[in-house]
């Protein structure tokens, strides 16, 4: 998968008319990591909108996400500012555009955002991976004669700051009571689903 997000970023740099090895020297250490996730099924109500992953774009260069035929879940918002499905087609692979390179593009390529809604009586599994540049590599302006949008940074303290400032808020809505749920109250919720299925 690292091998396909480098061509990713190949194709990237020669978008922007840049050679396309013009990445490479700021991606041989990449930080990749690849995560497995499950969204379980509840045969609670839930509301139209309901979210099993919030709206947000990632902090990286790349995200190679494989879906689980059939099941549909992510959405990505398009151009117009509007909600639309990623629906699953066999054989592909969904590429999100990261934060890191849409400020190397200087905006030119747009973070995808991207959310995941709950679907009631549905289990949902996906594969991602997530590709970010070494480190310490500096994510600057690669755009020529043009104004940059964004100061420079390096990649590492820029993915630290980033999820530093998205714990705070987790923080203080884990903090309100209210919205916890305790590990048997959701052990019992996912037995009873499991149990509904048999």
């Amino acid at each position: 998968m690292i091998d396909l997000a480098d061509k990713v970023m190949e194709s990237y740099a020669l978008t922007l008319q840049l050679p396309a090895d013009w990445f490479k020297p700021i991606t041989r250490k990449p930080i990749a990591v690849a995560r497995l996730a499950y969204y379980p099924s509840f045969s609670c109500e839930l509301s139209q909108d309901q979210l099993s992953c919030g709206a947000h774009t990632d902090d990286n260069g790349v995200t190679l996400l494989m879906q689980q035929e059939g099941v549909c879940g992510l959405q990505v918002k398009n151009g117009q500012g509007e909600w639309i499905d990623a629906v699953p087609i066999h054989g592909t692979i969904v590429v999100n555009i990261g934060d890191l390179v849409e400020r190397w593009s200087n905006g030119h390529f747009k973070a995808t955002e991207h959310r995941v809604l709950m679907q009631p009586g549905v289990e949902r599994y996906s594969a991602i991976v997530f590709h970010t540049p070494d480190y310490h590599a500096t994510i600057e302006c690669c755009v020529k004669d043009e104004i940059p949008k964004y100061p420079a940074i390096i990649a590492g303290d820029f993915i630290k700051n980033r999820g530093e400032a998205h714990s705070k808020p987790l923080d203080q809505w884990t903090d309100n009571e209210q919205n916890l749920i305790s590990a048997e109250e959701y052990s019992l919720k996912l037995r009873a689903d499991v149990n509904q299925k048999h």
